[in-house]
């Protein structure tokens, strides 16, 4: 492999939000990229357009470690993510495990972990755990990594649409505090950034957001942008629990006594990125 800028990319996930969001920005970056897209199901109706597309599509498993091999050793960098949700913390530990211990043996030249913000503070939130050992293990294999660490999806408040369009924001956060959040597409251009300059990026870890709000100000948002009030419900930690689990309500009970610390300002700054803003988000997805 060269030592140049890596040309061909190994993109896992390649299907879902994040992924997706990668492969889209690869594909359009000024730098070529010879585009590979990791899923369970070539055959499926979102694989067959990522073909269409020019993206490399790959049959592979996370769980299945001699599937990713070949598909390893044809590329120079990797995009690595995980899913608790769908896994579980062991399955999740263990798919993050494989690849990067197949990237390690091969020898990429960058490989692009996508963990969680506040993965790195002990969090004590079983999927912010998960993804934080993965980290450890990259670390251990000594992979020229970047790892990112993206907050609050803003693609989340699509499963509150309904109650928020019908006039209510309802959320487990205290009032006054502070929820910092992202664009899923930001992430996908974050990242390319990172396999455009590997030299820059390599071996550092950044959290990731593009906008913070309270519940009271990003109510604020949803009225301007839908064109009527929006109100704001501040939901017990208790009922949260009851309606969602604990995973859910550990969650925003760090979020109410921690949170999460992206440096917001530094990231524009110092990254061509466009980060998105919570409004800019709610237009572009026809909330209006």
């Amino acid at each position: 492999m060269s030592q140049s800028t890596p040309t061909s990319v190994l993109v896992v996930g390649a299907t879902g939000t994040q992924g997706g969001a990668v492969v889209d920005h690869l594909l359009a970056s000024d730098k070529e990229f010879d585009v590979h897209g990791l899923t369970r199901n070539p055959g499926s109706d979102a694989a067959q357009q990522l073909a269409d597309r020019g993206v490399t599509v790959e049959e592979g498993n996370l769980g299945e470690k001699d599937t990713l091999r070949p598909l390893v050793e044809d590329v120079d960098a990797v995009f690595g993510v995980t899913n608790f949700w769908e896994h579980g913390y062991d399955n999740e530990v263990q798919e993050g495990t494989n690849i990067a211990e197949v990237a390690a043996d091969v020898g990429v030249e960058h490989f692009v972990f996508s963990s969680v913000g506040g993965a790195e503070r002990e969090t004590g939130i079983s999927h912010f755990d998960s993804k934080y050992e993965i980290e450890e293990r990259i670390r251990e294999l000594d992979l020229p990594a970047t790892i990112v660490r993206p907050v609050f999806f803003m693609q989340n408040f699509e499963g509150m649409r309904d109650s928020i369009e019908d006039g209510t924001l309802a959320m487990a956060l205290d009032e006054g505090v502070s929820l910092q959040m992202i664009d899923a597409e930001n992430i996908g251009a974050f990242v390319t950034r990172a396999f455009e300059q590997p030299d820059r990026y390599r071996g550092e870890a950044f959290e990731l957001a593009g906008d913070e709000h309270t519940l009271e100000n990003a109510a604020i948002v949803f009225s301007a942008v839908l064109g009527r009030e929006v109100e704001v419900q501040h939901v017990p930690i208790d009922d949260l629990r009851e309606q969602m689990g604990d995973e859910y309500a550990v969650m925003f009970e760090w979020f109410n006594e921690h949170g999460y610390e992206a440096d917001i300002e530094g990231l524009r700054e110092n990254h061509d990125v466009e980060f998105t803003e919570l409004e800019g988000y709610l237009r572009e997805q026809g909330w209006v």
